[in-house]
């Protein structure tokens, strides 16, 4: 079983329902509210557009995204724009939260260090 689906998505992952693995989904996928969203949101919703906005279930707002999401994501950038991290210069639990933000914002299975 992997950290979100099988190969086969049968079978939901460990992290499906955590806050920080539906954070990096929004991101990944494009799905941050934007000025854009806002007014079309705005336009299409008239007087109920902050009721509309608190329960929107399409577009995640940037404020509602954790500080640790945001870190953690600052930390990837970093990392592949060649930062020069060592291997004691985050904790364990840093390094494997990265390895999950890897794998959820390129997409991939699993990283490329990765066993069968």
């Amino acid at each position: 079983m992997g950290l979100n689906r099988d190969q086969g998505g049968a079978e939901p992952g460990l992290l499906e329902g955590w806050p920080l693995f539906k954070e990096l989904q929004a991101v990944a996928q494009g799905r941050l509210c934007g000025p854009a969203e806002r007014l079309k949101c705005r336009t299409a919703s008239g007087s109920f557009a902050d009721w509309a906005c608190r329960v929107c279930e399409e577009f995640l707002r940037p404020e509602a995204i954790s500080p640790w999401t945001w870190h953690l994501i600052f930390l990837y950038q970093l990392k592949r724009a060649g930062y020069p991290f060592r291997a004691n210069d985050l904790p364990l639990e840093a390094w494997l939260l990265l390895g999950l933000v890897r794998r959820v914002l390129e997409g991939t299975q699993r990283g490329t260090d990765a066993q069968d």
